[in-house]
C-alpha cells in the first residue's frame, strides 16, 4: 500500500512538473558575438584602441630605456590600466546599446529571460538575426 501510495505521488508530481514547464516562458538566446562584429562603426572603435594600443606602447618604450625591473612593471601596469579605461571608455555606449536593442526584441517576441547562445545546450529562439536588423 505505501508503495503504491509512493508510485502515485511520484506520479503526480513528474506530471506537475511537465505540465509546468509546457507554460513555461521561451528562452531567448543570441550571438554576441555576431551582434558585435556587426554593430555598425566596431571597426572605426576596433582602429582607435589599436592606435591607443600603439601610442601607449611606444609611450612605454620610450620612458622605460632606462627603468628597472620594478619600475618597469608599474609602468606597465599604469598604462594598461589607461588601455583598458580607454577601451571602456569606447565600449560602454555599445554595450549599452546592444542590451537595450537585445531586451526590446525580447519584449516584442515575448521573451522574458535572454542568454548567450554559447550557454545554451540547447532549445531557446534565435534572436540574433533581429538584433543585428534592429541595430542598422
Amino acid at each position: 500500500m505505501k508503495k503504491k501510495l509512493m508510485t502515485l505521488l511520484m506520479s503526480a508530481v513528474m506530471a506537475l512538473g511537465i505540465s509546468a514547464s509546457a507554460f513555461a516562458a521561451p528562452v531567448g538566446v543570441v550571438n554576441v558575438n555576431a551582434i558585435l562584429n556587426s554593430y555598425p562603426g566596431i571597426t572605426e572603435i576596433a582602429k582607435s584602441v589599436a592606435q591607443e594600443k600603439t601610442r601607449l606602447q611606444e609611450e612605454f618604450n620610450k620612458q622605460s630605456a632606462n627603468m628597472s625591473d620594478a619600475d618597469k612593471h608599474a609602468l606597465a601596469e599604469k598604462l594598461s590600466k589607461q588601455l583598458a579605461e580607454f577601451e571602456q571608455k569606447k565600449m560602454a555606449p555599445v554595450q549599452r546599446k546592444i542590451n537595450k536593442t537585445i531586451l526590446d526584441v525580447a519584449k516584442a517576441n515575448n521573451i522574458d529571460s535572454v542568454v548567450n547562445m554559447n550557454a545554451m545546450v540547447a532549445g531557446g529562439k534565435d534572436l540574433t538575426d533581429e538584433v543585428i536588423k534592429a541595430l542598422k
